[in-house]
């Protein structure tokens, strides 16, 4: 690793650190349950236990009710998306990528803190790497450094074949954070798809010019991912963000800290899940 990669790694814990000393890591630990619960001894009935966790057979047996006890299947599988794409190298406050590389960071150790397994996905306008699940700091470690010193060989983005491989490749349900700036096309219908069987949660990563910039008269723009310039007197827009509000997403920006954003969503989604109990 170069001097300078070492110099952006260090950073990144510095500024993450404090953030896991926090809240964060009981919210994580509320916010994604267990993807199951497996049997783990029966005990007998008192006032307030639900009857359909009454064992009958023990009951029968024990000529008195007896209950059924759970415990929840707590570890993991947590996948890491990762858009790379030249368009997240944007940025008027600081660059996308600044932006990546801090959400990337914090959930890897969240990850870590509560002993789940992650994989790590990087892509462009193609798949170019796939980390395969794994858990521990040792591993973490190993994928910032891989995000760090990584240079991709693509410069478009193709969320939706991105989706396709992870479509392969999964075996059992699992967290997806789908980290970009969703500067694409024609993958929402595919997002939906992949939501069926996993818990999918997109990390929107915009900056303020994308939205504020006003023009008066030609400007010339270069496009990132094409390398092509041209001339317009409006911002242009590379597809149309889709409506995500049906999915449990994360918005940030390159001008603002992640931290409130990702507590937000924390605390949105465990009274989500106390109102369903």
């Amino acid at each position: 690793m170069r001097g300078d990669d070492r110099s952006v790694l260090r950073r990144i814990k510095l500024r993450t650190r404090h953030k896991l000393d926090t809240v964060f890591v009981g919210e994580y630990h509320s916010a994604f349950k267990g993807m199951g619960l497996s049997f783990n001894s029966v005990r007998e009935y008192q006032y307030g236990d639900d009857v359909r966790n009454v064992d009958w057979n023990v009951s029968a047996r024990m000529n008195h009710l007896f209950v059924k006890e759970y415990i929840e299947e707590r570890e993991l599988s947590v996948v890491l998306m990762i858009d790379l794409s030249a368009s997240v190298e944007f940025g008027s406050a600081r660059s996308k990528r600044d932006v990546v590389m801090d959400i990337a960071t914090l959930f890897l150790y969240l990850a870590q803190m509560n002993n789940d397994r992650i994989s790590v996905l990087l892509f462009t306008d193609r798949v170019e790497k796939y980390l395969v699940p794994r858990k521990g700091r040792k591993f973490v470690l190993s994928v910032l450094d891989e995000l760090v010193k990584y240079r991709p060989a693509g410069r478009r983005t193709n969320i939706g074949a991105a989706i396709d491989f992870l479509q392969r490749v999964l075996k059992k349900r699992s967290v997806i954070i789908m980290v970009s700036d969703f500067l694409d096309d024609d993958y929402l219908l595919k997002m939906k798809l992949l939501r069926r069987r996993h818990d999918v949660i997109p990390v929107v990563i915009s900056d303020p010019m994308e939205k504020e910039l006003r023009l008066f008269g030609l400007a010339e723009f270069v496009d990132l991912e094409t390398g092509e310039a041209f001339l317009s007197e409006t911002v242009p827009e590379k597809g149309t963000l889709p409506f995500l509000k049906e999915f449990d997403s994360i918005n940030l920006s390159t001008d603002a800290p992640i931290e409130l954003p990702v507590l937000h969503f924390f605390e949105k989604r465990n009274r989500t899940i106390l109102t369903r109990q």
